[in-house]
């Protein structure tokens, strides 16, 4: 089955057996791309799946909204990437209060500020050692795994941004807000990543 925007407009069309053999093409070509987004995401392929098997659903429910414009695929990968939003922003409903990172002026506290100066000495080389480009890479993949772990939605969204080139508008459809509120949203994004570089940043220096 072709996997164009006609055959899937049939398919929603008419329903049954041809949507669920569509959405079968669906997971076996693109599947393994969704629940490897959605595990980076949420650190567990469990949840990955519940995530992607959720999003699938909506799929399903929400077909008829498709008009035939633009890429069915890309259509798909957008309920999925709402509903890895949803699953982050429940969770992080649900997770215990966190120490404040700034104050109300916006400083770093006195807790963050013992935590990056502790997780500088852990990971970080002094400008005595000198390390090469796998373990600058390494402090990098750590710093941003603990981003993740304190702040998954906004380093979801700044992984698409940076990684994947997703453009403010693309953002703005995913996160459902104006374009100030997602330029805000993206700021805020690189403002709660910078306290946990900060031994990935001695390591680069001024670069």
């Amino acid at each position: 089955m072709p996997l164009s925007a006609q055959s899937f407009t049939q398919a929603c069309r008419e329903g049954g057996r041809q949507i669920e053999t569509w959405l079968r093409v669906i997971d076996r070509e693109h599947g393994a791309r969704f629940y490897r987004e959605a595990a980076t995401s949420l650190r567990c392929w469990q949840a990955a799946e519940d995530v992607v098997q959720e999003a699938m659903v909506k799929v399903w429910q929400r077909c008829a909204t498709f008009h035939g414009a633009g890429d069915p695929v890309a259509w798909i990968h957008q309920v999925v990437r709402n509903t890895l939003l949803d699953a982050l922003r429940q969770r992080t409903s649900q997770a215990p209060h966190e120490i404040p990172l700034h104050d109300e002026e916006g400083q770093l506290t006195v807790q963050a500020q013992e935590a990056v100066l502790n997780l500088s000495r852990a990971t970080v080389a002094t400008p005595e050692r000198m390390l090469g480009e796998h373990q600058v890479e390494a402090v990098f993949r750590r710093c941003f795994e603990q981003f993740a772990a304190a702040h998954p939605e906004h380093a979801t969204v700044l992984r698409w941004v940076v990684e994947e080139g997703l453009d403010n508008a693309a953002i703005e459809a995913l996160l459902e807000r104006s374009p100030g509120a997602t330029r805000e949203f993206i700021s805020q994004c690189r403002k709660k990543a910078r306290p946990f570089f900060a031994s990935w940043y001695e390591l680069v220096g001024p670069a």
